[in-house]
């Protein structure tokens, strides 16, 4: 149990601070607060966090044209001590009814769903028609909530599911581009390789370049051969 959400959620995803975290795990939410950032301006309507979690985002993200923000998670997790979702999911059907929100929101979630194109249709289920489907999937990160992960997604299998699923359009976007993936590879060394010991000399050292490599690091928009990036983010309309 979390002994105080808000700050939790303050401190491990929105106010990030890299010598309070672990550096992988300060890499890649800075990214994802950065797409989330991205997200913001655009909400409005009914809005579905979908796998929702303790909703990370969902005090980052509130605005005036938010009409309805609506969580959505599996039956009770350890995290539904603190934060219970508005309705929880069996895994197969959303709960919601056909064509009622305006976005949905699936950060760091597909990986997780072992058929894509079901939850696919899923979502385009509960869409509205020119409703926003926004993710957020990894590349770079080690295996996790084991047994449930199950995928890393290239931006070129993502096109076809979303093509098999009968989205209209979509736009998909790296978290990071070489230097990205540089940085995270090393702060997951760091992290999850050395010893106690070597962590506490190196990392202060570490943090400085990963700094720079976060500053330096170019976000191509065209993937083509040869190309690595961090994870991938997207927007997807009904």
């Amino acid at each position: 149990m979390l002994n105080n959400v808000e700050k939790y959620i303050n401190d491990w995803f929105i106010n990030l601070k890299p010598d309070k975290m672990l550096i992988s795990v300060y890499i890649i939410r800075k990214s994802l607060l950065e797409a989330v950032t991205e997200l913001r301006p655009k909400l409005h309507g009914r809005v579905l966090d979908l796998a929702c979690g303790v909703m990370p985002y969902k005090e980052f993200l509130k605005s005036s044209l938010i009409k309805e923000y609506i969580g959505v998670d599996l039956e009770p997790t350890e995290y539904h001590h603190d934060v219970k979702p508005d309705f929880y999911w069996d895994g197969k059907r959303i709960p919601l009814n056909d064509a009622s929100v305006n976005f949905v929101i699936a950060t760091e979630f597909l990986e997780h769903y072992f058929d894509t194109n079901l939850v696919l249709n899923e979502i385009h289920r509960v869409l509205k028609p020119g409703g926003i489907f926004f993710f957020t999937v990894p590349s770079v990160w080690p295996l996790h909530e084991v047994p449930y992960d199950y995928h890393r997604f290239t931006p070129y299998a993502l096109d076809e599911h979303f093509k098999k699923s009968e989205f209209s359009s979509w736009e998909i976007k790296p978290l990071g581009g070489f230097h990205y993936n540089l940085a995270l590879s090393l702060g997951l060394w760091n992290d999850y390789s050395l010893s106690g010991k070597y962590k506490k000399i190196i990392k202060p050292f570490l943090n400085a370049f990963v700094k720079y490599l976060i500053k330096k690091d170019n976000k191509s928009l065209t993937f083509k051969n040869g190309q690595m990036y961090s994870g991938l983010y997207g927007f997807v309309v009904k």
